[in-house]
């Protein structure tokens, strides 16, 4: 009995040490949103959404408000439903709230890209020099061409005046932008196809990112994420974008410096997957 009273005493102690990791005694602090745990331990919510997450999140709204906090396979997430409230939140000092580490997890998770100390910064000067003044009147000049390119394609050709092709709003609009902003040189024939491909693969990533990003993706939706990013790593690899006659600068600017400070092939490409599909693809915000 004197032996087993230690053994029964460690087991108490690594039973609450695992509960509290689980976030079993998390409580609502003064001042903090309201906090979900959800009826399953560790668990919480993830089933709900994994089932239908934008489902979930407007009950979860109507529930608590527009800004909640809830539990997610050992994680807590703080939803924030109002976007006129964005600006205000991602104003904040970095004293009370810093999202570069987030960021680098979240895009390690996504895109399966490890960033550099300097990411940040590189980002920012390409930026500054691609996206402001004579830089930002070329990118302007080069994506105008390309939705004219898109939009007008077909247009007086064999399949005679009466040839409509229907769509709804929202695919035609995101269809457009996400090909505008891939197509990278002349637009030739071949490239509004592959772009149209891409369209097709990215719009299934689209739809899974949500619970990629939150790491609640099950096993077979999972391996058809990784599919899709091997996929967009070799179409937007180094190697066949260097083919291209008239590449993006603010894209090749990019790889030159990483590339220059030591960084392996396989990141290249996997950067310029973040590069292209990150900035194509548009984002709902959640925090």
């Amino acid at each position: 009995m004197a032996l087993l009273l230690p053994v029964l005493l460690a087991l108490l102690v690594c039973l609450t040490s695992a509960l509290y990791y689980l976030g079993a005694f998390r409580r609502r602090r003064p001042g903090e949103p309201p906090l979900d745990k959800g009826p399953l331990p560790w668990l919480g919510h993830v089933l709900d959404f994994r089932r239908d997450t934008a489902k979930f999140l407007q009950k979860m709204q109507k529930k608590h408000g527009d800004i909640f906090t809830v539990q997610l396979g050992g994680h807590y997430f703080t939803f924030l439903m109002d976007p006129l409230s964005f600006g205000s939140v991602v104003k904040e000092a970095r004293s009370k709230l810093d999202f570069t580490e987030f960021a680098k997890q979240l895009v390690e998770k996504v895109f399966g890209y490890h960033s550099m100390e300097e990411d940040h910064k590189l980002l920012q000067l390409s930026s500054n020099k691609h996206l402001m003044g004579d830089g930002l009147v070329l990118m302007t000049q080069a994506m105008t061409a390309n939705l004219q390119k898109l939009m007008l394609h077909g247009l007086g050709l064999a399949d005679g005046p009466g040839a409509w092709t229907q769509d709804g709003l929202f695919r035609f609009s995101y269809n457009i932008v996400f090909r505008a902003g891939y197509l990278l040189d002349k637009g030739h024939e071949w490239d509004r196809l592959e772009s149209d491909e891409l369209f097709v693969e990215f719009r299934k990533y689209d739809q899974l990112f949500p619970r990629l990003a939150y790491g609640v993706l099950p096993p077979r939706q999972k391996m058809e994420a990784e599919r899709l990013k091997r996929l967009f790593w070799k179409v937007l690899s180094v190697e066949k974008v260097q083919k291209k006659e008239n590449a993006s600068g603010w894209v090749t600017d990019q790889r030159q410096e990483r590339e220059d400070r030591g960084m392996e092939q396989s990141m290249l490409d996997r950067c310029k997957e973040f590069t292209h599909i990150g900035h194509s693809g548009h984002r709902k915000g959640a925090l």
